[in-house]
């Protein structure tokens, strides 16, 4: 199942979105390694990241929910907001 999920910071998470940054993009090059993520850009205003999106695939709700369990800017506070809607990709965009 595919998902877009959208993260935004928190209004004071600068200094905490650079503390997970690492743990973050491990996680994020581990799950584009797994075919988990598709695609992921940052979000920016006024030249600061503010956010995160990315389309991500999980086989089940359940996987989704361990992966939201452990990545660093949901459980290191990073994040103020995060919505996750289940969404359709067209077959000429997925390998």
């Amino acid at each position: 199942m595919h998902y877009l999920v959208i993260g935004r910071d928190g209004a004071d998470a600068a200094e905490r979105r650079q503390e997970q940054r690492p743990a973050h993009l491990e996680g994020v090059t581990k799950l584009k390694e797994d075919g988990k993520i598709l695609y992921a850009v940052a979000m920016i205003e006024n030249g600061k990241m503010v956010g995160s999106v990315m389309v991500m695939n999980f086989a089940t709700e359940a996987d989704l929910e361990e992966w939201k369990s452990t990545e660093p800017y949901i459980v290191g506070n990073v994040w103020d907001s995060v919505e996750i809607t289940e969404c359709a990709i067209p077959p000429m965009f997925v390998k």
